[in-house]
């Protein structure tokens, strides 16, 4: 009797989207740092399709983002693209980065979550930009770049390498010139 309730109750759990989603999302590449961008990616029925999802880890200075299907589009194959940007200053409308430093996009066919796209930034703006589609349907949401960043840990050590550096050259420099 035990083991024929543990077997309805797997049955039950494997059967139930969350249950699916919670399963793949493990399996799925995750973020590391705390999540600074939750948007909606909405298809032309308006229908939620997809969620942005941004994190940034300012020990590492890591942006790092997904895409998660919404319950909606969960199991459907559909290709997926993520996308972060780098921007110099924040914007006021959506899908603009002003003074772009730098972008990486990934892209592909997924079920569920798509794969992460990372950018090391330690300081300025970012945008994310997340596209979907499948047979007619597509979505895309560009955030604005709003999300302000900094790591000053990583901003420190990359002054303290900078510094370092031109110690070393200066002192090449001297060596060679006294010989």
């Amino acid at each position: 009797m035990r083991a024929a309730f543990i077997g309805l109750l797997t049955a039950g759990l494997l059967a139930s989207p969350a249950a699916a989603s919670a399963q793949t999302a493990q399996a799925a590449p995750s973020c590391e740092g705390v999540r600074i961008l939750h948007t909606p990616v909405r298809i032309q029925s308006g229908d939620t399709a997809a969620y942005v999802h941004v994190f940034y880890d300012s020990r590492t200075a890591v942006a790092c983002a997904y895409l998660n299907s919404s319950n909606q589009t969960w199991g459907y194959s559909k290709h997926m693209t993520i996308q972060l940007k780098h921007c110099q200053r924040p914007s006021q409308t959506r899908g603009v980065c002003d003074g772009q430093l730098q972008s990486t996009a990934v892209g592909g066919w997924s079920k569920g979550r798509s794969d992460k796209v990372t950018l090391r930034i330690t300081d300025g703006y970012i945008m994310g930009v997340g596209r979907i589609w499948w047979n007619d349907n597509y979505g895309i949401n560009q955030s604005r770049a709003i999300a302000r960043v900094s790591s000053a840990r990583v901003a420190q050590r990359d002054v303290e390498e900078a510094t370092r550096e031109a110690t070393e050259a200066a002192t090449r420099e001297a060596t060679e010139a006294t010989r």
